[in-house]
């Protein structure tokens, strides 16, 4: 009988290692998947996939108007205002970087921090070129942006400032760039009797919207006499354009109606009647769609509405 005797090779076990730990990977990797799956049967999808929320067009926030009695401004003489001074560049500078120059910029070349984000960006008053511009670069083309702000941009209107207030302002810009066009007398003109600027001007009433309603209920009989039948002429007008579109933006015909009657300064302008629709238009009785009225839309629908409430003693 032979006997066999095997020889010691150091290849066989390194092999043999090579399956130990190849079963050892397969069971580790199986133990992560069925590790990652029960994680993932944790999550709360809903919560994964939604994001934070926003402050949208929607949103009720209560800010009402404080009582304000109309008072009336004093003449001012166009001519002269048109004309820049040491005191009113002064008073407008101070102006301007109070109430301008977070958006336009300290040097007015339309870089302020809170401009950044404007779509479109703050007009640039150094580069008379750098954008088209919607009212002339003269005086009273400013004067009249101050007055009624640009609809659909960040440029809101400056009608709380007195007229001498906006002149100043004016003044003070004009600084940036020696090559702004000046006014023809024709356009100061023009200027004056679109604001009645020689006369001074009126500003209206204004009072809280929940006073105005408590008013109503109160037995304020005029006013509500006078709504009342405004409502009833609205609601029977069949062929005005702006009666078709009041009507279409309106949730509660009485609170809008009331909200109309508590303050009168969106009778100034179409801009101003588009600031008043969008200054929390659901505690106003409007639909929030009013964001998204056209101006020729809230031109149609202010004239309407001004004559109407114009007729009506409101």
């Amino acid at each position: 009988m032979s006997h066999h005797k095997s020889k010691f090779n150091i290849y066989n076990i390194f092999r043999d290692l090579g399956k130990f730990y190849g079963v050892l990977y397969m069971l580790l990797l199986g133990f992560l998947i069925l590790l990652g799956a029960k994680y993932v049967s944790t999550l709360d999808y809903n919560k994964l996939f939604t994001s934070p929320g926003v402050l949208s067009a929607d949103t009720n926030m209560r800010v009402d108007l404080p009582v304000k009695k109309g008072t009336m401004t004093p003449p001012v003489d166009v001519i002269i205002y048109s004309t820049p001074s040491p005191d009113l560049v002064s008073k407008g500078k101070d102006i301007y970087n109070t109430s301008c120059a977070s958006c336009h910029g300290e040097t007015g070349a339309g870089n302020g921090p809170a401009g950044a984000s404007l779509n479109p960006p703050p007009r640039n008053f150094v580069d008379l070129k750098a954008q088209v511009w919607k009212n002339p670069q003269t005086v009273s083309g400013m004067y009249i942006t101050l007055q009624e702000g640009i609809p659909n941009t960040g440029m809101a209107s400056f009608s709380t400032l007195s007229p001498e207030d906006r002149f100043a302002v004016i003044q003070y810009v004009r600084n940036f760039n020696p090559l702004y066009p000046k006014d023809t007398p024709e356009e100061l003109t023009q200027l004056d009797q679109k604001y009645s600027l020689a006369t001074g001007v009126k500003a209206a009433n204004q009072i809280p919207v929940q006073l105005a309603m408590d008013l109503m209920v109160l037995g304020n009989d005029t006013l509500k006499n006078d709504l009342e039948n405004i409502l009833s002429k609205i609601k029977s007008e069949k062929s005005d354009t702006g009666a078709a579109i009041y009507k279409e933006i309106v949730t509660d015909e009485n609170k809008a109606l009331n909200s109309l009657a508590s303050n009168m300064k969106w009778t100034e302008s179409s801009a101003e009647f588009l600031n008043f629709l969008k200054t929390d238009p659901l505690d106003k009785g409007f639909k929030a769609g009013v964001f998204r009225l056209s101006q020729s839309d809230a031109e149609k629908t202010w004239q309407y509405l001004k004559n109407l409430f114009a007729a009506n003693r409101v």
